[in-house]
């Protein structure tokens, strides 16, 4: 952030406008947030500064406060599922999967459907096929333990959310329309309770992969899966927790 501030007060090659965009401006750093603030308080002349946000609400009040909203909201679902069909060979499911993955954004469905991102997803799906059949969650940790982590449990999150949706009738809505025997079988394995509560832990784990410095991924993760291991077991207390 400093090296950025620095460079604002010089002029633009061409004499024109400058402009600071900060791609997912909720996870600056305290230190980052409040140079920016300073910056904001007393900007240079003619500089325009955009916030983008998947997450608005974990931007600290004094940055928000400063700010005017503009919200972009996704296309149509059909309009995206036809664009993507023109950039990509993929079946019907598996756009719809890698598009609401995405939250409907179509260039991030793009980039999910590449065949690095993609391979690791269904990476993940056959691991977790693999854990449940032989009760050995730890199965799972060579899929999830990557610099992506927390998009992987993302991906973990939204087969379990559709495991709920199979168990309530509700196939038509499932995120992972390609991956329907995983999901059938997950919702035959887990009741309602264990799959709300396995949910609540891994919420709680992707958001210190997101937000706390320095955490030892690998360790979070193995104490995540074990504690899967263990809500899984005939008899285990469950909490109460409501999505």
């Amino acid at each position: 952030m400093r090296g950025i501030t620095e460079k604002l007060y010089g002029y633009a090659q061409q004499g024109g406008a400058k402009v600071v965009w900060l791609k997912d401006a909720d996870l600056l750093t305290e230190a980052a947030a409040n140079a920016l603030l300073k910056t904001l308080e007393e900007p240079p002349k003619n500089t325009w500064f955009f916030l983008s946000s998947r997450e608005p609400a974990h931007l600290p009040a004094t940055l928000r406060s400063r700010c005017l909203y503009w919200h972009l909201a996704p296309p149509d679902e059909r309009f995206a599922l036809a664009w993507l069909g023109r950039e990509i060979t993929a079946s019907a499911e598996e756009l719809q999967a890698a598009l609401r993955l995405s939250s409907g954004a179509p260039a991030a469905a793009l980039a999910l459907l590449q065949p690095e991102q993609w391979k690791a997803r269904q990476q993940l799906c056959e691991k977790l096929s693999q854990a449940g059949e032989a009760n050995n969650m730890l199965v799972l940790l060579p899929a999830l333990n990557h610099e992506d982590a927390a998009r992987r449990v993302h991906w973990l999150c939204a087969l379990l959310v559709d495991a709920l949706k199979w168990q309530q009738g509700a196939g038509a809505w499932l995120t992972n329309a390609d991956m329907q025997p995983l999901i059938a079988g997950l919702s035959a394995r887990y009741s309602s309770a264990v799959l709300q509560g396995l949910l609540h832990h891994l919420f709680t784990c992707r958001e210190a992969l997101l937000n706390v410095v320095g955490v030892n991924r690998e360790l979070l993760l193995t104490e995540s899966l074990l504690t899967w291991e263990r809500q899984a077991q005939p008899g285990a207390l469950l909490h109460s927790h409501h999505l």
